[in-house]
Protein backbone atom coordinates (compact mmCIF):
# COMPACT_ATOMS: atom_id res chain seq x y z
CA UNK A 1 0.00 0.00 0.00
CA UNK A 2 2.65 2.46 1.21
CA UNK A 3 4.72 1.85 -2.83
CA UNK A 4 1.29 2.57 -4.38
CA UNK A 5 0.89 5.75 -2.36
CA UNK A 6 4.18 6.76 -3.33
CA UNK A 7 3.78 6.09 -7.02
CA UNK A 8 0.56 8.07 -7.07
CA UNK A 9 2.24 10.77 -5.41
CA UNK A 10 5.16 10.71 -7.75
CA UNK A 11 2.59 10.77 -10.48
CA UNK A 12 0.72 13.75 -9.26
CA UNK A 13 4.16 15.89 -8.78
CA UNK A 14 4.94 14.95 -12.16
CA UNK A 15 1.55 16.09 -13.31
CA UNK A 16 1.52 19.04 -12.08
CA UNK A 17 5.33 20.30 -12.68
CA UNK A 18 4.37 19.21 -16.50
CA UNK A 19 1.05 21.65 -16.09
CA UNK A 20 2.49 24.82 -14.54
CA UNK A 21 3.15 26.93 -17.27
CA UNK A 22 6.07 30.27 -16.70
CA UNK A 23 5.16 33.28 -18.68
CA UNK A 24 7.62 35.42 -20.69
CA UNK A 25 8.17 38.65 -22.15
CA UNK A 26 8.88 38.91 -26.22
CA UNK A 27 12.73 39.49 -24.97
CA UNK A 28 11.98 36.14 -22.60
CA UNK A 29 12.32 37.87 -19.48
CA UNK A 30 10.29 36.11 -16.76
CA UNK A 31 6.71 37.48 -15.69
CA UNK A 32 4.68 36.68 -12.76
CA UNK A 33 1.32 36.21 -14.45
CA UNK A 34 -0.05 36.22 -18.34
CA UNK A 35 -0.51 39.34 -18.64
CA UNK A 36 1.75 41.23 -21.01
CA UNK A 37 2.94 37.98 -22.17
CA UNK A 38 4.57 36.65 -25.62
CA UNK A 39 5.52 33.32 -24.79
CA UNK A 40 4.76 30.70 -22.08
CA UNK A 41 7.16 28.12 -20.84
CA UNK A 42 6.20 24.00 -19.93
CA UNK A 43 8.43 21.57 -18.55
CA UNK A 44 8.01 17.81 -18.03
CA UNK A 45 10.47 15.39 -16.71
CA UNK A 46 11.24 12.01 -19.28
CA UNK A 47 13.20 9.06 -18.57
CA UNK A 48 16.33 11.00 -19.84
CA UNK A 49 16.01 14.52 -18.15
CA UNK A 50 13.70 17.49 -18.93
CA UNK A 51 11.32 18.18 -21.52
CA UNK A 52 11.07 22.06 -22.37
CA UNK A 53 8.06 23.57 -24.62
CA UNK A 54 7.59 26.58 -24.77
CA UNK A 55 4.71 28.20 -27.00
CA UNK A 56 3.44 31.45 -28.92
CA UNK A 57 0.55 33.16 -25.83
CA UNK A 58 -1.74 31.78 -28.85
CA UNK A 59 -0.96 27.81 -27.88
CA UNK A 60 0.89 27.66 -31.16
CA UNK A 61 4.42 26.49 -30.20
CA UNK A 62 8.14 28.20 -30.39
CA UNK A 63 10.66 25.74 -29.49
CA UNK A 64 11.41 22.17 -27.84
CA UNK A 65 14.44 21.30 -26.10
CA UNK A 66 15.15 17.87 -24.93
CA UNK A 67 17.58 18.29 -22.02
CA UNK A 68 20.04 15.33 -20.02
CA UNK A 69 20.66 18.27 -17.05
CA UNK A 70 18.39 21.33 -17.09
CA UNK A 71 20.40 22.86 -14.43
CA UNK A 72 23.19 22.83 -16.37
CA UNK A 73 21.53 23.75 -19.67
CA UNK A 74 22.94 20.51 -21.06
CA UNK A 75 20.60 19.38 -24.29
CA UNK A 76 21.04 16.04 -25.43
CA UNK A 77 18.95 15.19 -28.68
CA UNK A 78 16.72 17.69 -30.76
CA UNK A 79 16.49 21.37 -30.25
CA UNK A 80 13.89 22.64 -32.28
CA UNK A 81 12.06 26.31 -33.38
CA UNK A 82 8.73 27.43 -35.37
CA UNK A 83 7.45 30.62 -36.81
CA UNK A 84 4.32 32.13 -35.93
CA UNK A 85 3.06 30.71 -38.84
CA UNK A 86 3.83 27.44 -37.63
CA UNK A 87 6.43 26.71 -40.62
CA UNK A 88 9.71 25.13 -39.22
CA UNK A 89 12.95 27.71 -38.51
CA UNK A 90 15.17 25.68 -36.91
CA UNK A 91 16.36 22.24 -36.16
CA UNK A 92 19.85 21.10 -34.39
CA UNK A 93 20.90 17.63 -32.70
CA UNK A 94 22.77 18.02 -29.62
CA UNK A 95 24.56 15.07 -27.89
CA UNK A 96 25.53 16.19 -24.06
CA UNK A 97 25.47 19.11 -24.81
CA UNK A 98 27.23 19.69 -28.14
CA UNK A 99 26.11 20.15 -31.60
CA UNK A 100 26.58 17.02 -33.80
CA UNK A 101 25.64 16.66 -37.03
CA UNK A 102 23.70 19.04 -39.51
CA UNK A 103 21.65 22.27 -38.07
CA UNK A 104 19.70 23.47 -40.52
CA UNK A 105 17.61 26.82 -40.45
CA UNK A 106 14.46 27.56 -42.35
CA UNK A 107 13.12 30.91 -43.80
CA UNK A 108 8.93 30.97 -43.04
CA UNK A 109 8.29 30.04 -46.42
CA UNK A 110 9.49 26.55 -45.30
CA UNK A 111 12.50 26.38 -47.87
CA UNK A 112 16.03 25.34 -46.37
CA UNK A 113 18.17 29.40 -45.43
CA UNK A 114 21.54 27.36 -44.38
CA UNK A 115 23.28 24.25 -43.22
CA UNK A 116 25.91 24.31 -40.95
CA UNK A 117 27.73 20.80 -39.67
CA UNK A 118 29.17 20.24 -36.82
CA UNK A 119 31.49 17.39 -35.16
CA UNK A 120 31.34 17.24 -31.49
CA UNK A 121 30.49 20.88 -30.50
CA UNK A 122 32.76 22.08 -33.50
CA UNK A 123 31.68 23.75 -36.54
CA UNK A 124 32.66 21.78 -39.18
CA UNK A 125 31.55 23.83 -42.69
CA UNK A 126 28.00 25.45 -44.33
CA UNK A 127 25.68 26.42 -46.80
CA UNK A 128 23.62 29.53 -47.10
CA UNK A 129 20.53 29.77 -49.49
CA UNK A 130 18.70 32.50 -50.75
CA UNK A 131 14.73 32.54 -50.93
CA UNK A 132 14.87 30.64 -54.72
CA UNK A 133 16.51 28.06 -52.96
CA UNK A 134 20.05 29.18 -54.74
CA UNK A 135 23.22 28.86 -53.51
CA UNK A 136 24.71 32.04 -52.27
CA UNK A 137 28.01 32.88 -50.53
CA UNK A 138 28.33 31.16 -46.56
CA UNK A 139 28.86 33.35 -43.67
CA UNK A 140 28.87 32.73 -40.18
CA UNK A 141 25.13 32.67 -38.48
CA UNK A 142 26.79 34.43 -35.09
CA UNK A 143 29.29 37.31 -35.16
CA UNK A 144 29.97 38.39 -31.73
CA UNK A 145 30.63 42.04 -31.20
CA UNK A 146 34.70 42.78 -31.42
CA UNK A 147 36.57 45.85 -30.29
CA UNK A 148 38.54 47.51 -33.06
CA UNK A 149 41.98 45.88 -33.57
CA UNK A 150 40.84 42.57 -31.53
CA UNK A 151 41.88 41.11 -27.99
CA UNK A 152 45.31 42.26 -28.14
CA UNK A 153 44.62 45.96 -28.76
CA UNK A 154 41.46 45.50 -25.92
CA UNK A 155 44.31 44.64 -23.66
CA UNK A 156 46.63 47.52 -24.64
CA UNK A 157 43.75 49.73 -23.78
CA UNK A 158 42.33 48.62 -20.73
CA UNK A 159 46.54 49.01 -19.67
CA UNK A 160 46.61 52.95 -20.62
CA UNK A 161 43.49 53.98 -19.56
CA UNK A 162 42.66 52.08 -16.27
CA UNK A 163 43.74 54.01 -13.23
CA UNK A 164 43.54 52.12 -10.06
CA UNK A 165 41.50 53.90 -7.22
CA UNK A 166 42.46 51.41 -4.28
CA UNK A 167 44.94 48.65 -3.44
CA UNK A 168 42.35 45.79 -3.13
CA UNK A 169 42.74 43.19 -5.94
CA UNK A 170 40.20 40.85 -7.13
CA UNK A 171 37.78 40.17 -10.43
CA UNK A 172 35.10 42.68 -11.40
CA UNK A 173 32.83 41.10 -14.30
CA UNK A 174 31.31 43.96 -16.02
CA UNK A 175 27.90 43.06 -18.59
CA UNK A 176 27.15 45.57 -20.82
CA UNK A 177 25.62 45.66 -24.40
CA UNK A 178 27.28 46.69 -27.84
CA UNK A 179 24.72 49.62 -29.44
CA UNK A 180 24.31 49.05 -33.40
CA UNK A 181 26.82 51.99 -33.65
CA UNK A 182 29.37 50.30 -31.51
CA UNK A 183 29.23 51.90 -28.55
CA UNK A 184 28.74 50.57 -24.95
CA UNK A 185 25.53 50.89 -22.80
CA UNK A 186 23.68 49.63 -19.90
CA UNK A 187 26.41 48.74 -17.78
CA UNK A 188 26.26 46.07 -15.19
CA UNK A 189 28.65 44.92 -12.00
CA UNK A 190 27.84 41.57 -12.13
CA UNK A 191 30.50 40.74 -9.63
CA UNK A 192 32.11 43.10 -7.35
CA UNK A 193 35.45 43.72 -5.86
CA UNK A 194 33.99 46.69 -4.39
CA UNK A 195 32.79 50.08 -5.79
CA UNK A 196 35.79 52.07 -6.13
CA UNK A 197 36.79 49.25 -8.44
CA UNK A 198 34.45 48.92 -10.31
CA UNK A 199 33.24 51.95 -11.03
CA UNK A 200 36.90 52.46 -12.47
CA UNK A 201 36.02 49.66 -14.67
CA UNK A 202 32.80 51.34 -15.94
CA UNK A 203 34.88 54.50 -16.77
CA UNK A 204 37.03 52.77 -18.09
CA UNK A 205 34.71 51.00 -20.32
CA UNK A 206 32.98 53.81 -21.50
CA UNK A 207 35.66 55.64 -22.93
CA UNK A 208 36.35 52.62 -24.84
CA UNK A 209 36.52 53.40 -29.10
CA UNK A 210 33.87 52.13 -30.72
CA UNK A 211 33.43 48.19 -31.27
CA UNK A 212 32.49 46.45 -33.94
CA UNK A 213 28.71 45.40 -33.52
CA UNK A 214 27.41 41.55 -33.46
CA UNK A 215 25.77 40.09 -35.93
CA UNK A 216 22.81 37.04 -36.56
CA UNK A 217 21.76 36.00 -39.68
CA UNK A 218 23.71 38.80 -41.34
CA UNK A 219 22.47 41.30 -39.28
CA UNK A 220 24.09 43.91 -37.01
CA UNK A 221 22.18 43.42 -33.91
CA UNK A 222 22.63 45.11 -30.13
CA UNK A 223 24.07 42.45 -28.51
CA UNK A 224 24.91 41.79 -24.50
CA UNK A 225 28.15 41.27 -23.85
CA UNK A 226 30.49 40.79 -20.32
CA UNK A 227 34.02 41.12 -19.38
CA UNK A 228 35.76 39.80 -16.42
CA UNK A 229 38.96 41.84 -15.54
CA UNK A 230 41.17 40.99 -12.47
CA UNK A 231 42.88 43.55 -10.82
CA UNK A 232 46.45 42.60 -8.99
CA UNK A 233 48.57 43.83 -6.71
CA UNK A 234 51.26 46.34 -7.84
CA UNK A 235 54.45 47.87 -6.59
CA UNK A 236 55.18 51.53 -8.17
CA UNK A 237 53.27 50.08 -11.26
CA UNK A 238 49.87 48.54 -11.85
CA UNK A 239 48.79 45.10 -13.54
CA UNK A 240 46.15 43.40 -14.53
CA UNK A 241 45.02 40.18 -16.64
CA UNK A 242 41.80 41.10 -18.76
CA UNK A 243 39.51 38.52 -20.82
CA UNK A 244 36.78 38.15 -22.55
CA UNK A 245 33.90 36.07 -23.43
CA UNK A 246 30.34 36.21 -24.43
CA UNK A 247 27.53 36.56 -22.24
CA UNK A 248 24.99 33.31 -22.14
Amino acid sequence: MKIITTAILLFITSFMWAQQKVYFNEDFKELPSQTNATYYTVYEPNGKGTIRTTYYINDSIYSKDYFSNYKKREIDGTSERWYANGKKEYLAIYVKGKQEGPQTRYYESGKIKRVENYKNGEFVDGKCFDENEAEIAFFPYYIKPEFPGGEKAFYDFIASDFKKPNNSIGQVIIGFSVELDGTLNHFEVIKSVNKEIDLAVIKTLARSPKWIPGKIDGKAIVMKYKIPITVESFEGKQSKNVRTKMED
